[in-house]
């Protein structure tokens, strides 16, 4: 039986005041990002969020349709020597080092596999990559040449991405709480992170949600509507649908909207940050 999904409209609770309103607003999102235009060093322009350049043009055409099976694969390196393969798909954890005299970038994945990537041009928004032991067929990516000043104020490093790994054995109560947990804050990162970029449109696409965002309020998709990607981030169905009622009854509490602000991005990540003290 799907659940219906609920609406969180744009108004203050009956308690709320101006001044609690303007402590919701996340303020943070006015740090600058490093800008990487004028970077001569191949390691420092490595350390930011590549995607495939052919992926992006195919999402871009399609609309970022959900229906499609379009792969959006990304390589995305931080100066910790921490990098996250395809945030927006099969997502891997692994570990990176660049050697300036062959060029060549080395990556060892938590589950022990390895790769090796030889880099053939690089610039501050593009870079041509050729795989080792693979054909020799060039990986062109793309970037904004934008940098988080911190590595966890990155939505896809690799510790705000933890909560989509599935557990090896079924969790309590308490750790699909913090599993939740995890999750909104993952989209509190993400939506801080493209504020700061100034794009003209937020995607998506390939990442796990129970979510759907609307000016001036946010809905729990009913269950025959969730993520698989999302769902797998449990140990089995029967948590995944427990971790589900507890969104549902989570978007039920009222919470305090800025209904003066007209970008819903802005709008919605406060509300996240109370979700969160919510989730008890």
């Amino acid at each position: 039986m799907s659940i219906s999904a609920i609406f969180l409209f744009s108004c203050a609770s009956k308690n709320s005041t101006s001044d609690e309103k303007n402590d919701n607003k996340p303020d943070s999102i006015v740090v600058k990002l490093n800008d990487l235009s004028s970077t001569k060093s191949i390691h420092d322009l490595l350390c930011q969020d590549w995607d495939y350049k052919e992926d992006e043009e195919s999402i871009d055409s399609s609309n970022g349709s959900e229906d499609l099976d379009i792969p959006y694969r990304s390589l995305c390196f931080f100066g910790d020597s921490t990098m996250v393969k395809n945030p927006r798909g099969e997502i891997k954890f692994g570990k990176w080092e660049f050697n300036d005299a062959d060029k060549m970038i080395s990556v060892k994945y938590t589950d022990g596999k390895a790769e090796k990537y030889k880099v053939m041009q690089i610039g501050a928004k593009d870079m041509t990559l050729i795989k080792t032991g693979e054909e020799k067929n060039s990986i062109i990516l793309i970037a904004d040449a934008k940098q988080e000043q911190k590595y966890a104020d990155d939505p896809f490093y690799y510790t705000n991405n933890l909560w989509r790994i599935k557990p090896k054995q079924a969790e309590t109560d308490d750790e699909i709480k913090e599993r939740l947990r995890k999750c909104i804050q993952f989209y509190m990162v993400f939506f801080k992170d493209d504020l700061k970029r100034d794009e003209d449109k937020i995607s998506f696409y390939g990442l796990p949600s129970c979510f759907t965002w609307y000016q001036g309020g946010i809905s729990i998709k009913g269950v025959e509507r969730l993520d698989v990607s999302w769902i797998n981030s449990f140990y089995n169905n029967e948590q995944a649908m427990k971790a589900h009622k507890i969104m549902v009854d989570l978007i039920t509490k009222q919470y305090t909207w800025d209904k003066e602000e007209k970008n819903w991005v802005k709008q919605s990540t406060p509300v996240l940050q109370q979700m969160l003290d919510s989730l008890k």
